[in-house]
């Protein structure tokens, strides 16, 4: 019995391993009737609000914070310091 299961193992192995006689036709891909060419995809451009409205408004921000520190130091050193007439 188990020679039997061995014989069977090595010939299915041997047709596995390619050294059957038989010939395989998937090999050769035909040319299809119908070739489909996929679509490019072009890359889109980005809304008007990512070009301009987003990065005007982080300029605004960062030119009013600056404008914030600069008139909080003005007033803080006008308030510190008095001029005393002698």
């Amino acid at each position: 019995m188990f020679f039997i299961f061995l014989f069977i193992n090595s010939f299915a192995f041997a047709i596995t391993n390619g050294s059957s006689s038989f010939t395989d036709d998937h090999e050769q891909t035909p040319i299809p009737a119908i070739v489909i060419e996929e679509e490019i995809e072009v890359p889109e451009d980005p809304q008007w609000t990512y070009k301009f409205l987003i990065p005007t408004s982080v300029a605004i921000a960062t030119l009013v914070i600056i404008g914030n520190i600069v008139q909080y130091f003005r007033q803080v050193t006008k308030k510190r310091y008095k001029v005393i007439k002698k």
